[in-house]
């Protein structure tokens, strides 16, 4: 019995070594290192007391659909950001984004990863699960927002 246990141990082992590939970070010389992604909103959840799952309430106001933001990707790395708050009445940040380009980066040392804005402490949002996506608040304590982009494909 011992011995069936070995060879099927050893079969199994090679069957998964031969199935592993070489992974490397450069990206195929067939994608370009240069290009631009654009993102939209594809969701903003309210949440409250009650809601604590939060409601997506993107649908429910027009002026969602015009907020949008564009990154530069140079040399395969994020390079700058320009931010568009469309027609939203407010802003979802504590700070003021310049207009036009500004210089990026995305953090990885931390967790969920952060888009700052180059020279300062400001994070514009939050990279996890493959989506950006903005925690904020209006005046009401209780009630909390978080946007939530998608790419847009155009």
């Amino acid at each position: 019995m011992k011995k069936y246990a070995l060879i099927l141990t050893c079969a199994a082992a090679c069957a998964a070594l031969t199935g592993c590939e070489d992974v490397s970070d450069r990206m195929s010389s067939d994608y370009p290192s240069t290009y631009d992604i654009k993102y939209g909103i594809r969701q903003v959840l309210q949440y409250d007391p009650m809601n604590i799952n939060g409601i997506d309430v993107a649908e429910k106001f027009d002026f969602f659909g015009t907020l949008r933001f564009t990154i530069h990707v140079k040399d395969n790395r994020m390079a700058s950001l320009e931010f568009s708050n469309g027609d939203v009445p407010f802003s979802p940040y504590a700070f003021e984004i310049p207009s036009g380009e500004v210089e990026c980066y995305l953090d990885t040392e931390a967790l969920p990863n952060e888009l700052r804005i180059k020279g300062t402490d400001n994070v514009v949002a939050y990279f996890q699960n493959g989506e950006f996506s903005v925690p904020f608040q209006l005046d009401c304590e209780e009630l909390n927002y978080k946007y939530t982009f998608k790419e847009i494909v155009e």
